[in-house]
């Protein structure tokens, strides 16, 4: 478990102000089965050169031997077919492409809630009574993410989807691929197919699903946050109560939405379309797009709803007594203006203006707070990412001739919609 590096010491006034640490780090990947293999191979450290080396060993080792299996096999050519190896693009995006994003993913996310979770301390938006409870939930994230339980979860669901795929293969009416040759009850793994389905798609799997458990766990701590009662400030210039840093944190997530877009949805999807000759029209081939074109944005801004209630109520409360308060200050000003003595001091005038300016630009600053702690630009970073990755499959479309009829759909919906209201 890493340690939070400690500040300088202060002294006097400034100790008493001294922003206060978590005792237990806070930390969604320290520790985990995986970090503690990179460590095991000298890649251990988060620095820019050993994440580098990281994704280039990984995508070597789940590449690379394929790629020489399917050549030793014969399985290689120049023709755009199912059992070229060399034809299948998902393979490269997946595996090159796909596991490096997961992989850079995973340090910039453990860095931002990191970040985030420190700054619920140094902000002081959690309160005293509240953080011995806060750091217990800290206590057992660190046990969950160090147990060997929640690696050996996602290993087996990471082999049960790699067979999933296999298994259509070795069905009564099967397509042709490189993954499996042979007929009938003859049909058999090729040697590419071998290691795919049991070496390199089982990885590519667990690091996704590994990076799921992290955002459940994630999700598990602002719920427990959300629930204590946080020292929220209306007038705050980020226009979320001082919680901003949770938006900016929610933002990070869009390097994982792009890896999981392409590697599990593009890739497959392009595939199906290229290569096995699907039609996009059809629901499992455009299903999957739509389904993450919406659920990928959702599920990094829903949890912030948690939120809410307590926003909701700052801002609430802070407008009641912003609104008595100005005005009080403007009938005063106004009787000092208007009715009362035109000899008093220009110095008094003076101040009295500055303080109603002061006033009314907090007053419109708390009108202005929103109730949910997120942007538009982190919401525009994850709906950048989800939608950049989708874009990916308009030139294979476009080659088919399939976009003009997408367009023409979703010109329709949005014409019905617009004529039902």
């Amino acid at each position: 478990m890493t340690a939070i590096a400690p500040s300088p010491p202060l002294r006097g006034a400034a100790a008493d102000r001294a922003a206060p640490e978590a005792v237990v780090p806070f930390s969604l990947f320290d520790g985990d089965g995986l970090r503690r293999a990179w460590a095991a191979l000298g890649l251990g450290r988060r620095t820019p050169f050993r994440i580098v080396w990281r994704c280039a060993l990984a995508s070597f080792v789940c590449y690379a031997p394929m790629a020489v299996l399917a050549w030793r096999q014969g399985l290689a050519g120049a023709e755009i077919a199912p059992t070229n190896f060399f034809a299948d693009f998902a393979a490269y995006v997946q595996f090159l492409i796909g596991l490096p994003l997961f992989l850079a993913a995973e340090a910039i996310i453990d860095g931002s809630t990191k970040e985030a979770a420190s700054e619920f301390f140094r902000c002081r938006i959690i309160r005293a009574e509240d953080a011995p409870r806060i750091e217990r939930i800290h206590a057992a994230i660190a046990r969950l993410r160090q147990s060997v339980w929640p690696d050996v979860a996602c290993i087996a669901l990471a082999y049960g989807i790699s067979l999933a795929i296999l298994v259509p293969q070795f069905g009564p009416d099967p397509l042709p691929t490189w993954h499996v040759h042979g007929v009938g009850d003859a049909r058999t793994l090729t040697a590419p197919g071998w290691w795919a389905f049991f070496i390199a798609l089982p990885f590519l799997n667990y690091v996704w699903l590994r990076i799921g458990w992290k955002i459940l766990l994630w999700i598990y701590y602002l719920y427990h946050v959300s629930r204590a009662r946080l020292d929220l400030h209306p007038t705050h210039p980020d226009l979320t109560g001082g919680i901003g840093f949770i938006s900016e944190a929610q933002g990070r997530f869009a390097l994982f939405i792009l890896a999981y877009g392409l590697s599990n949805v593009a890739a497959p999807v392009g595939y199906e379309i290229a290569v096995q000759n699907y039609d996009f029209t059809i629901m499992p081939v455009w299903g999957p797009v739509v389904g993450f074109i919406v659920g990928a944005p959702l599920l990094f801004t829903l949890p912030l709803f948690m939120f809410t209630k307590q926003l909701y109520r700052t801002r609430k409360r802070a407008l009641a007594a912003y609104r008595e308060r100005v005005t009080e200050h403007s009938r005063l000003v106004e009787t000092r203006w208007l009715f009362g003595d035109r000899t008093a001091s220009s110095q008094g005038e003076i101040r009295d203006l500055a303080e109603q300016s002061t006033l009314g630009t907090m007053f419109a600053r708390i009108e202005r707070m929103r109730v949910v702690p997120f942007d538009l630009r982190s919401f525009g970073q994850l709906l950048g990412s989800t939608l950049g990755a989708m874009a990916t499959l308009l030139p294979l479309l476009h080659t088919r001739g399939e976009t003009a009829a997408i367009v023409e759909a979703v010109g329709k919906l949005l014409g019905q919609m617009g004529g039902g209201h």
